[in-house]
């Protein structure tokens, strides 16, 4: 009888995150132990443990998983500079907080023979693709998973954007800023600005205003069908725009946004025992207990 082929991880850490080189250790220890499992170090990894690493565009053509260990943030680094690769995530969680993240670092060891098994879901993720309109100028940003941030940046004015979903004129937000969140990002920085939290894999958007001038400003949430544009208006200061996190530059008068579902979802992992309402209950401390 052949031999079942081995689930080859590309492992990526955030250096910087405390206990990152402790997880390394302990997966090598696993894999020198066990022959259920085949690791790749991307090369910052593999300087952590002195062997021998890849860059990403390699792991991505030889990997079945990538394993990331950081935070959300590193997550979300690696999905774009992955993307549209279809290989699955699994976040592990080095940090305080992770909505992303499948796994502490105190439960990887646990969940390798489940991975290794094949007990584990992939979980598609919408992402939107923008392109930036300058005169006769575009500027395509291919991945956002989480949101896409229009904002005064550090000025104290507040802010004119114009909103149609296609052809349909919505409004003009006068604001401190616009958030355009998928499902995955709802939980990020639309729901501290007041936006609802979205199941993951729902094909639908929130555009949640930054501090609205005006009360009845409210989180709108629309479906995937029909692009978003957002209008820059003539008004005193430039505007800066954020992708993930990252920032996108700067928006003048005249400028505006086209945004829509990218040209593939971005993959997250899980194990079977975790789900995104699990995930809610145990970062939110909600009560009840599963039955």
């Amino acid at each position: 009888m052949a031999s079942k082929k081995r689930l080859k991880i590309a492992v990526v850490v955030n250096r910087q995150k405390h206990g990152a080189q402790a997880l390394l250790r302990e997966l090598q220890t696993y894999e020198e132990a066990n022959g259920d499992l085949e690791f790749l170090w991307e090369k910052q990894a593999a300087a952590l443990l002195r062997t021998h690493g890849h860059e990403l565009a390699t792991l991505a053509k030889k990997a079945d998983l990538f394993l990331v260990a950081g935070g959300d943030g590193s997550l979300l680094e690696i999905a774009r500079k992955l993307f549209p690769a279809q290989v699955p995530i699994l976040g592990v969680n080095l940090g305080s907080l992770g909505f992303l993240t499948s796994l502490a670092q105190t439960e990887v060891m646990a969940a390798l023979p489940q991975i290794a098994a094949g007990r584990w879901r992939s979980s598609p993720r919408l992402a939107l693709e923008t392109v930036i309109h300058r005169g006769r100028k575009k500027t395509v940003i291919p991945c956002a998973l989480n949101d896409i941030v229009v904002s005064r940046g550090s000025r104290s004015q507040l802010v004119h954007i114009r909103v149609q979903v296609g052809h349909a004129f919505v409004t003009e937000y006068e604001c401190d800023g616009l958030i355009v969140s998928t499902p995955t990002g709802s939980t990020a920085y639309s729901v501290s600005a007041g936006g609802p939290m979205i199941s993951p894999e729902t094909r639908a958007l929130a555009l949640t205003p930054i501090c609205p001038h005006t009360l009845t400003n409210r989180s709108l949430v629309v479906g995937t069908d029909l692009p978003i544009r957002l209008q820059i208006p003539s008004q005193p200061n430039p505007l800066t725009v954020q992708f993930d996190g990252q920032s996108g530059g700067t928006l003048h008068a005249g400028d505006w946004l086209e945004i829509k579902p990218a040209s593939a979802p971005v993959i997250l992992a899980y194990t079977r025992d975790r789900d995104f309402y699990t995930i809610l209950r145990q970062k939110l401390r909600w009560s009840g207990a599963s039955v």
